[in-house]
């Protein structure tokens, strides 16, 4: 099937889930230690951005990701398997670089963005490069709404602006077909969800 990615979905909480989320990143613990090419190479000059300590561990994630699932699937119309969570943050200037999460076909990435106050004039946007249509995708960075494109698409998140000190967060779900799982749960960057 041919979508028009990204595939943008709002409100994708409840209000109430949506502020357990924001709670675990209220009180995660964050690291400067994240880069946006997973084959990041300790001697390149990309620059790095913030991550939460073990998000894997914390089942609200898991929550969040089972209700994203159902609703992605609806667009993909098959039956999806959750392989991966990815949390991202940066401040004005830590912007991130063109990259891909996996290299199939069959994997996508849903991202979420996580801040509950967060005014457009602050930046953000998440990119896509549509390699269809050859274009390049902006989507605004609205609070409890997020993008869904193929996993193996180019993609980046822009830095907020010299307007806010704030920190922009995103967590990126990654989810697989089912037919592609038994293929897919030998990857590094998968084996420690499973």
């Amino acid at each position: 099937m041919n979508f028009n990615y990204p595939i943008v979905l709002k409100d994708v909480f409840s209000s109430q889930k949506f502020f357990q989320l924001r709670d675990e990143f209220k009180y995660g613990k964050w690291q400067l230690k994240n880069y946006s090419d997973p084959k990041h190479d300790e001697k390149s000059e990309e620059r790095v951005f913030w991550t939460m300590e073990n998000i894997w561990e914390n089942i609200t994630i898991y929550e969040c990701a089972s209700i994203i699932k159902l609703k992605i699937q609806k667009y993909l119309q098959q039956n999806l398997f959750f392989i991966r969570a990815h949390s991202n943050g940066s401040t004005f200037g830590q912007s991130s670089r063109f990259h891909i999460d996996y290299e199939s076909d069959d994997i996508w990435t849903f991202i979420l963005f996580t801040e509950k106050n967060w005014n457009t004039q602050w930046g953000g946007e998440f990119v896509v490069y549509n390699p269809i249509e050859e274009e390049y995708n902006y989507t605004s960075y609205i609070p409890n709404s997020g993008a869904l494109i193929p996993s193996n698409w180019q993609h980046y998140a822009m830095s907020p602006n010299e307007r806010t000190d704030k920190l922009r967060t995103t967590i990126a779900f990654s989810y697989c077909s089912t037919e592609s799982f038994d293929r897919l749960k030998n990857l590094k960057s998968v084996k420690h969800f499973l």
